[in-house]
């Protein structure tokens, strides 16, 4: 992985909240249903009375809809321009569960077990492992969870698009490669991953239509049907779910 240079991705995502959020990106995030959904429920469905940390929190982002379940949410982001907007979209109703703070991912300012869960979505390809993942199994509570939503780097038709559209992304994004996957292992003794969007992708243009959910569905249902029979395909899939448990002791010395 090169080098990243954190006050590049700041200013990037100062510009980008500062102009009003990511909207520009809004069309491929139509086709992203299934993976959102699933990233969501396994957030929710075990957060109540917990405590929560979003990496990369940008608005808002899960943090209202984890408090609004029950747990007690901590929101971090690099850009101060994000936390001034995640706090002014704060519920007024949402008491002290919610606190949004400016921080790197990279450096934490969180005692060891700090927290039952930490999420994200769209950040880890921004950190470096070596430096994000010793800190994530740190914070991380011994029974605790981590889930992530992120994008692969193994499609050349979608890493092509990517070089052609520099401007929709900072320089230093860097969607996770087969041996960014396996470094989870060196921090986590149980990880899985869930592979969304092969064939699904093609819905895109269909956003606007009316067939657009037929078409998704069926889509989505050949993607399930063509990873079941050929599993090297998952590798060239837009986003996986990661979830991460039972953190190694040996990173918390």
């Amino acid at each position: 992985m090169s080098t990243i240079d954190k006050n590049n991705v700041k200013q990037y995502f100062d510009r980008v909240y500062e102009s009003g959020g990511r909207e520009h990106v809004a069309k491929f995030y139509s086709i992203a249903a299934k993976s959102r959904d699933f990233f969501k429920k396994n957030l929710l469905q075990s957060c109540e009375d917990k405590k929560v940390l979003e990496y990369g929190c940008g608005e808002g982002s899960y943090a209202y809809l984890a408090a609004k379940n029950g747990a007690h949410v901590t929101g971090i982001d690099i850009s101060s321009k994000a936390i001034k907007q995640a706090q002014k979209n704060k519920p007024d109703n949402s008491g002290d569960r919610i606190e949004f703070l400016e921080m790197d991912a990279e450096s934490l300012d969180f005692e060891n077990d700090s927290y039952d869960i930490v999420c994200g979505t769209g950040i880890l390809h921004y950190l470096n492992p070596a430096k994000a993942l010793p800190e994530l199994s740190r914070v991380l509570k011994p029974n605790g969870k981590a889930i992530f939503l992120e994008p692969l780097a193994g499609n050349p038709a979608i890493r092509l698009y990517r070089r052609l559209t520099p401007s929709l992304r900072a320089q230093e994004e860097q969607p996770l490669t087969k041996k960014d996957l396996r470094n989870f292992k060196e921090y986590f003794n149980l990880v899985s991953f869930s592979y969304f969007h092969l064939l699904s992708l093609f819905a895109v243009p269909f956003r606007n239509r009316k067939s657009f959910f037929f078409i998704r569905r069926v889509l989505e249902r050949t993607d399930t049907l063509l990873m079941t029979m050929f599993p090297f395909l998952k590798q060239l899939c837009w986003q996986v779910v990661i979830i991460l448990e039972n953190p190694k002791n040996d990173t918390k010395d």
